[in-house]
């Protein structure tokens, strides 16, 4: 029980973030957001075919990738580690390389391997996390790229700092 309450917050509470950030700021980065959900579905596949990972509690038998963390905290996350270091490379990089340890060594290995959501086969925390880095990388380089189509905005400005980028990025409730 324990653990389909977690798969369900996985998918759930991330969203509910969104409520925060503005309308252009998600429609900003939505594509890469979509296309990291597309990385992490093939990885899902990838890891059930070759034996990587498998999974116990899932929300839908027809799809095998770990759905709430693909379309929640990975969709979402993304969304928002854009909104507050693209531009800035290195800080892109160190966001995203604590993040992912976060999950791999932490999330993975303590709560979710652990409740029986997700059995590793051949597939321990290491590998989570490299993959997670090598798709943070992918993301990175995609961005720029969709970037070419796009005009720059005050967001991606180098010289703003993450405390200026929340202030642009948090919706005004007035």
């Amino acid at each position: 029980m324990l653990a389909v309450l977690v798969v369900r917050l996985l998918f759930l509470l991330p969203w509910l973030t969104l409520v925060l950030m503005k309308k252009e700021i998600i429609k900003r980065y939505t594509p890469v957001a979509t296309f990291s959900a597309l990385l992490f579905t093939l990885h899902g596949e990838m890891a059930y075919t070759q034996g990587w990972l498998e999974q116990k509690v899932t929300i839908t038998d027809w799809l095998i990738t770990f759905v709430p963390f693909t379309y929640g905290s990975f969709l979402v996350g993304t969304i928002w580690i854009f909104a507050l270091t693209y531009g800035r490379i290195w800080l892109y990089l160190i966001v995203n390389i604590a993040v992912d340890a976060f999950f791999a060594f932490g999330l993975h290995q303590f709560l979710i391997v652990p409740l029986g959501i997700v059995k590793d086969l051949k597939h321990g925390p290491f590998e989570v996390f490299i993959a997670f880095v090598i798709m943070a990388v992918i993301l990175y380089v995609y961005q720029l790229w969709v970037d070419g189509a796009l005009l720059s905005t005050e967001i991606t400005d180098k010289k703003k700092g993450i405390r200026e980028r929340l202030m642009y990025i948090i919706r005004d409730f007035k």
